[in-house]
C-alpha cells in the first residue's frame, strides 16, 4: 500500500511517519512539503492513503483534495488542521478529519478504517520470497504460461510470478474477474469488444473465448452494464 504525508511543517510530517512506521504493515511511505510537489507526484504513483495538510500556502490542502477526489481509482484522503471547523468545508472530500496534535491512538483508528476500504481492493502474490500487494482495479488480464502468471496493468507495466491459474483464480474471487479460457482471466472493466471466438481489451489486446466460457462470460458482462458488479 502506497501512502503519503503532505505537510508543510517537517515536525509533523515526522509524527505520522514513525506512527506508519509503528504499525508495521507492507507501506510505502513518501513525503511532500507542499501540495503541489504532492499533486506533481500523484501523476506517475498512485497512493491509496493521503494524510493531507489543509492549512499551507497556496495552493492548501483543499484544493488538492478536491482535485484528487476526482480520480480514478480515487484516494482515500485523511485532512490534518488545528482547528476541526474546517470538517464542514472539506466534507465529501475527506475519508476523515485529524486534529493536531495526533496521538498514535488517534492515527491507528483512523489507519484501521482506512485499511477496511483499501485492502479488498488489494491481493496479495508471491513475489520470489515476498508477498506484493497489487490493485485488482489496475489489473486489466493475467495469463498462465509455462507455470508462471504474468499480470498485465493500466500502465502497460506486467509482473510475472510463480503460481497457477486456479491459485490465482482463487485469489482474484472478485465479480469484475471472470476466466474465458483456460490461460485468461480478465477484468471485465476493460473490455472494449467481443466476438464469439475473442473479446478486446482497452490495451488491444485480444484474448481468446473459450465456446465453454462464452455462456459466464456474456452473463457477467450483463451484469456489469446493468451495474450490478463492480
Amino acid at each position: 500500500m502506497n501512502i503519503a504525508i503532505c505537510d508543510d511543517e517537517q515536525q509533523d510530517i515526522d509524527i505520522l511517519y514513525n506512527y506508519c512506521k509503528s504499525c508495521k504493515l507492507p507501506y510505502n511511505i513518501s513525503t511532500f512539503l507542499s501540495a503541489s510537489a504532492l499533486l506533481e507526484a500523484f501523476k506517475s504513483q498512485f497512493y491509496d492513503l493521503i494524510f493531507l495538510d489543509i492549512e499551507m500556502d497556496k495552493p492548501n490542502g483543499f484544493e488538492i483534495g478536491s482535485i484528487l477526489a476526482g480520480y480514478s481509482p480515487r484516494p482515500i484522503i485523511v485532512f490534518t488542521t488545528n482547528a476541526l471547523q474546517y470538517a464542514v468545508r472539506g466534507y465529501g472530500i475527506a475519508f476523515r478529519f485529524l486534529c493536531k496534535p495526533i496521538t498514535i491512538t488517534m492515527f491507528q483508528s483512523v489507519v484501521r478504517e482506512a485499511l477496511d476500504e483499501i485492502l479488498p481492493q488489494k491481493a496479495a502474490v508471491t513475489c520470489g520470497s515476498t508477498q506484493k500487494m497489487i490493485s485488482i482495479n489496475d489489473v486489466i488480464y493475467f495469463e498462465s504460461l509455462n507455470r508462471h502468471i504474468i499480470f498485465h496493468f493500466a500502465n502497460t507495466s506486467t509482473l510475472e510470478i510463480k503460481d497457477s491459474m486456479e491459485n490465482m483464480i482463487s485469489v482474484f474471487s472478485y465479480p469484475s474477474f471472470v476466466q474465458i479460457h483456460r490461460s485468461y482471466c480478465i477484468n471485465l472493466n476493460y473490455v472494449d469488444s467481443f466476438t464469439p471466438l475473442a473479446v478486446t481489451m482497452t490495451d488491444g489486446c485480444k484474448i481468446p473465448l473459450s465456446r465453454k466460457k462464452q455462456t459466464i462470460f456474456q452473463e457477467r458482462f450483463n451484469n456489469l452494464i446493468r451495474g450490478t458488479i463492480k
